[in-house]
């Protein structure tokens, strides 16, 4: 396991920061990013952190900036592809009864849904679309959007940093 990681522990700041902003961004704005591994590149960069290789603050942004990005681009495409989205082989897996409760959920509780959806590995993919094609005002989104992604990042940075504490010593 180590051997996977080494090219990335040793690579410049920047490399990392473009890397893993990358992987953030796509895991909400491309729906087969609900695959992508957003805890554990939060937690390594986190890591990172510890061992002085990237800087809190820096990584915060990147993360932040990215899953809001993520979040845009989902969210218009919710907007502009709503009712293609139900119908789409993504929709019709989630099934029209679920969707219906969905969106009812974030029309019902806007902020706290989109928020607490950012927080869940794979929901956080959909979240997003899920308040563009139900109609969510895009000032609440993106208001909802920018708590999530501050408290979401913020906490699995902390996360990995303190592991990096632990495993350094």
């Amino acid at each position: 396991m180590n051997s996977l990681l080494q090219p990335l522990l040793d690579a410049p700041a920047v490399v990392v920061y473009v890397v893993c902003g990358l992987i953030v961004a796509a895991e909400t704005a491309l729906l087969p990013g609900i695959v992508l591994p957003t805890l554990s590149t939060l937690l390594m960069m986190g890591f990172l952190v510890q061992r002085g290789t990237l800087t809190l603050w820096v990584a915060l942004t990147v993360c932040v900036c990215a899953a809001v990005l993520g979040d845009q681009v989902a969210y218009w495409e919710g907007r502009v592809l709503g009712p293609r989205l139900r119908t789409s082989r993504l929709g019709r897996r989630i099934g029209a009864a679920r969707w219906d409760r969905a969106e009812a959920v974030v029309a019902r509780y806007g902020v706290p849904a989109v928020v607490a959806g950012r927080c869940l590995a794979g929901v956080r993919t959909l979240v997003p679309r899920i308040a563009g094609s139900g109609g969510l005002s895009y000032r609440r989104f993106v208001v909802s959007s920018v708590c999530a992604a501050v408290v979401w990042a913020g906490v699995e940075l902390l996360g990995g940093q303190v592991a990096g504490w632990v495993t350094l010593g």
